[in-house]
């Protein structure tokens, strides 16, 4: 039985955005509204298939006391961390539009988000990756006080195109083909597949690898370099996370 890696109706990963954090009562009750009471979605990622001509929808819930003004982009992964750049620092051309772009979220409601291809191409052969990144503030009170806080909460999911050719569930089968070497202290993970992979865990001996690197994906038929202590043998473990965010079944590889 495959084990879950996130639930379905779990919090996104919360980033703040804190300006003139003079007043700490008030930032500290707004990020407990947005955590307990819950501002989530169903999934964590979007596979957008070259059939969805239409685009690709997802729904937001707010189940805060909160109105919230909300704004949706795309952007592009941070090749560094892994993680968003949400300045687009290189000036990336993005290939999707989320609408609506600016929505008022109402205490105790929805929205649905819908993603739509532009003009601008991608690779045919191999999947690409990009960012949607949702920035929520907090409606004010008409009689907010001058030093009142304004909290911007950031949640972001990884949006993956597939081209023609490309399987709508295909991690599990790519975890197969991954094979690794060593090369000094790093470990370089091999992906002869069209597909974006990301681990779960990944493991050389009794040494996991820590969450940071986890967050560098290994490209489609590329290589990624993880490292590990001076040292470090053994043999190699992993798992993924699969389209729906479960993890794959476990593989292993004699130590490289």
């Amino acid at each position: 039985m495959r084990t879950p890696f996130l639930l379905r109706r779990s919090l996104m990963t919360l980033g703040l955005l804190c300006l003139n954090l003079t007043v700490l009562p008030t930032v500290k009750a707004v990020e407990e509204e947005a955590q307990s009471t819950g501002i989530s979605f169903y999934n964590t990622r979007v596979i957008f298939t070259a059939t969805s001509l239409s685009g690709v929808t997802q729904t937001l819930y707010n189940k805060t006391d909160n109105a919230w003004l909300l704004q949706s982009l795309i952007r592009p992964v941070d090749a560094q961390t892994g993680d968003v750049d949400i300045d687009n620092h290189a000036n990336i051309l993005l290939p999707f539009i989320a609408t609506p772009p600016l929505e008022r979220l109402d205490a105790h409601s929805d929205i649905t988000l819908r993603i739509r291809r532009n003009d601008v191409p991608l690779p045919d052969d191999r999947e690409s990756v990009f960012y949607l990144t949702m920035k929520a503030i907090p409606a004010q009170p008409k009689h907010a006080e001058s030093n009142t806080v304004t909290l911007a909460v950031v949640s972001s999911m990884k949006v993956f195109f597939r081209p023609v050719g490309l399987k709508r569930y295909a991690v599990e089968e790519a975890s197969n083909a991954l094979r690794f070497r060593k090369q000094g202290n790093e470990l370089i993970a091999i992906n002869p597949t069209p597909y974006w992979l990301t681990f779960a865990m990944l493991r050389v001996g009794s040494h996991d690898l820590d969450k940071a690197q986890r967050r560098l994906m290994v490209p489609p038929k590329g290589e990624r370099g993880y490292h590990f202590p001076s040292g470090t043998q053994g043999q190699v473990t992993w798992q993924l996370i699969d389209e729906d965010t479960w993890l794959t079944p476990l593989k292993q590889q004699d130590s490289p």
